[in-house]
C-alpha cells in the first residue's frame, strides 16, 4: 500500500514538471512569434525581428555572437567588437547614453545603429485617416539632429522602396523605409543611397567607427528571407569579430534574482543539494524508518509484563514455603562455610527457640540483632 502511494506521488510530480516545461515552451514560442518582444529585437522570430540574423551569424565559426541585456556601462570593452542597436527611434538618445557610446567607439569599438521610422509612419497613417490633417512637425522633414555624431535625420513622405545605389553592395538589392540621413560633417562616407538620398553612412570615431543605417528593414527576418543583401551583411560583420546585439534600448534589461545570481556564481550544485535534502526531510517526515507501534483495540485483553526480579521472586514463592525460609537461608549460609562455630550454634539455638507462630520478618530481625551483638 505504501509503495502504491509513493509511486502515485512520483507520477504526480512528473506530470506537474511536464506541464511546467510545456507551459514555458509555449510562452517562449508566443513571445518570439506573436510580437511580445519589440520590433527588430534579436529575440523575435516573426518577419519584424532580427532572430535570423542572430542565428546565422552565430553559426559562423569565425564570428562570435552574443546578446547584451546589461546596462551600457557594463558592456565589455569595444576593442574588436561590433555593437548592434537595431530599431532605434531617432528621437534623441539621453546625453549619458550618447557619451557612453562615444567612449565605447573611441576605445576601438564599432557601433552599428539601424534606425526605425515606425513612430513617424504611424503619425502619417493617422493624418491620412483625418479628413483635415493637422500640421505635424514630422511632415516638415527633419525629425532629429545628433550634434556629437554630426548628422541630421529626415523623414520622407515618399517611401524609399527602391534599388540600393552603392558601389560596395549589389545593385539588385532593395531598400525600404522613409528615413534618410544628411551628414553635417565632412568626415562622413556615404556608402549607399536610395532615390539619391543617403541611407548607409560611415565615419571614423577615435580608434573605432560609427555605421548608420537609415532603416532596420534590410537586416530583418523578412528581408533576409525574401531578398537577402549578402554583400551588405558580409561588409557589416567581417570575419574574426565579436558581434553584440544590444537589447537594453528596447527595455529588455536583466535584473538577476536569487536564481540568476546562483547561476552566475556557479551555485547550481548547491541548489540541487539543498533541494535533495528538502525532499529527504519531507520523505522522512512522511515515512518513519522505525516499525509502526501497534495500537491495541479495546476488545483485546491486556497482558501485563514482568521483569527478571519479579520472575525470580515468583519462582521462590512457588518452590519455597514461607515457614521454611529462615531454615533454608541458614543451611545455605552453613554450606558457604561459617567463620565461627560459636556464632553458628547461637543462630541454631535462636531459630529453634522462637515460637512457630513467629513471622519470618520477626525471625529475620532477631537474627540481625544476634549477628551485631
Amino acid at each position: 500500500m505504501r509503495n502504491d502511494r509513493l509511486i502515485a506521488f512520483i507520477l504526480i510530480g512528473l506530470m506537474a514538471a511536464l506541464f511546467v516545461v510545456i507551459g514555458v515552451q509555449m510562452f517562449k514560442v508566443r513571445a518570439e512569434v506573436n510580437g511580445v518582444y519589440p520590433e527588430y529585437s534579436s529575440f523575435r522570430a516573426d518577419p519584424k525581428g532580427y532572430r535570423i540574423l542572430f542565428e546565422t551569424l552565430s553559426r559562423l565559426p569565425s564570428i562570435h555572437v552574443e546578446r547584451s541585456v546589461q546596462p551600457l556601462r557594463e558592456v565589455p570593452s569595444g576593442n574588436g567588437k561590433i555593437l548592434v542597436m537595431a530599431g532605434l527611434l531617432p528621437s534623441g538618445a539621453p546625453a549619458e547614453e550618447t557619451k557612453l557610446l562615444n567612449d565605447w567607439m573611441t576605445n576601438g569599438g564599432t557601433l552599428l545603429v539601424a534606425f526605425s521610422s515606425r513612430q513617424f509612419d504611424s503619425n502619417e497613417e493617422k493624418n491620412r485617416k483625418d479628413p483635415v490633417p493637422p500640421e505635424s512637425k514630422w511632415l516638415r522633414g527633419e525629425v532629429d539632429k545628433i550634434k556629437s555624431w554630426g548628422v541630421r535625420i529626415f523623414w520622407s513622405k515618399l517611401n524609399l522602396a527602391t534599388e540600393l545605389q552603392s558601389n560596395l553592395f549589389a545593385g539588385l538589392s532593395s531598400w525600404a523605409g522613409h528615413l534618410y540621413i544628411q551628414p553635417t560633417k565632412s568626415d562622413w562616407d556615404v556608402l549607399a543611397k536610395a532615390r539619391d538620398l543617403p541611407v548607409v553612412l560611415q565615419r571614423r570615431f577615435g580608434a573605432g567607427k560609427l555605421i548608420l543605417l537609415a532603416d532596420s528593414y534590410p537586416l530583418s527576418n523578412i528581408a533576409l528571407a525574401a531578398h537577402r543583401n549578402a554583400a551588405l551583411v558580409s561588409w557589416l560583420f567581417p570575419e574574426h569579430s565579436t558581434v553584440i546585439f544590444d537589447e537594453t534600448h528596447f527595455g529588455i534589461v536583466d535584473h538577476p534574482g536569487v536564481m540568476g545570481l546562483a547561476r552566475r556564481y556557479g551555485l547550481d550544485g548547491a541548489f540541487v543539494v539543498v533541494l535533495g535534502l528538502a525532499v529527504l526531510y519531507l520523505w522522512a517526515s512522511r515515512y518513519s524508518l522505525r516499525p509502526v507501534r501497534r495500537v491495541r483495540a479495546d476488545s483485546e485483553p491486556a497482558v501485563r509484563g514482568a521483569g527478571g526480579n519479579e520472575i525470580f521472586t515468583n519462582l521462590l514463592r512457588r518452590t519455597l514455603p514461607t515457614v521454611d525460609l529462615c531454615t533454608v537461608c541458614l543451611q545455605i549460609w552453613k554450606q558457604k562455610g561459617s567463620t565461627s562455630q560459636v556464632k553458628q550454634a547461637r543462630l541454631e539455638n535462636l531459630i529453634n527457640s522462637l515460637p512457630p507462630t513467629t513471622s519470618q520478618v520477626e525471625r529475620y530481625n532477631q537474627i540481625v540483632k544476634l549477628q551485631h551483638s
